[in-house]
């Protein structure tokens, strides 16, 4: 399972989603990327994606999430992705 956080240094609730996901990530005990907007990787990811805002988290590929949820919000996002 590929995890990938896209944020922004200009992006002021990217270090809370950051915070979280890392938290809820950790819990079902899988890794993240975190990939910023403003780099090479992280650009291709929103282009590839059509993402127009931030903080975005992409599940194997696909965007399953913007702005800023609760850990328990999280991990009901990674629950499915987890069992596979």
């Amino acid at each position: 399972m590929k995890l990938q956080l896209l944020v922004s240094q200009w992006c002021p609730t990217c270090p809370t989603a950051e915070k979280v996901w890392s938290e809820a990530a950790a819990q079902e005990g899988l890794t993240m990327d975190v990939l910023d907007i403003g780099k090479a990787e992280g650009r291709r990811v929103v282009v590839e994606l059509g993402i127009r805002t931030v903080p975005a988290m992409v599940i194997d590929g696909r965007l399953r999430s913007l702005g800023t949820c609760t850990v328990s919000e999280a991990r009901a996002l990674l629950k499915p992705a987890a069992a596979n």
